[in-house]
């Protein structure tokens, strides 16, 4: 079937404006995923080398998510409709700034750098993290819909 030559463009708006976007999400998803793992595989063994790794961890997903959420910024800013992004923001701002505290408490030494504080924030960063990315797969929806 031929398409019309004189279809006007679709101005892309949300999630297909910035491809890096999506492309940096699961950094900060994935890292505090894996402190939290790291986490639990300290508790059980008291192995230092999983603090080590919890701290990378940590370190990693606040780069990426700091980038994405330097991204995510402007594209609130773009957006015509900032309420479908606004859950995912806040989401993701949350578990960036509980993971901020988590790392300065997995700077101690030993036990306590994990238990029982840098656990629960690991934890409760997790679960946010998790709900952000399922924000996103619903204003990603939300914003397709709209620029059609």
């Amino acid at each position: 079937m031929a398409t019309s030559p004189a279809r006007t463009p679709v101005r892309l708006i949300g999630p297909r404006a910035h491809p890096l976007y999506p492309a940096l999400l699961p950094i900060p998803i994935l890292c505090f995923t894996g402190a939290l793992i790291t986490d639990l595989a300290y508790v059980a063994s008291a192995e230092m080398m999983w603090l080590d790794f919890s701290s990378w961890l940590l370190l990693a997903g606040l780069v990426g998510g700091g980038v994405a959420g330097a991204l995510l910024i402007v594209e609130l800013v773009r957006a015509r409709d900032r309420r479908a992004l606004l859950p995912h923001f806040v989401c993701l701002f949350a578990a960036w700034v509980v993971e901020v505290f988590n790392s300065f408490i997995h700077a101690r030494d030993g036990w306590t750098a994990v238990v029982p504080t840098g656990l629960t924030l690991s934890i409760v960063a997790t679960v946010l993290a998790l709900i952000a990315g399922w924000f996103w797969q619903t204003a990603r929806g939300h914003m397709v819909e709209i620029a059609r």
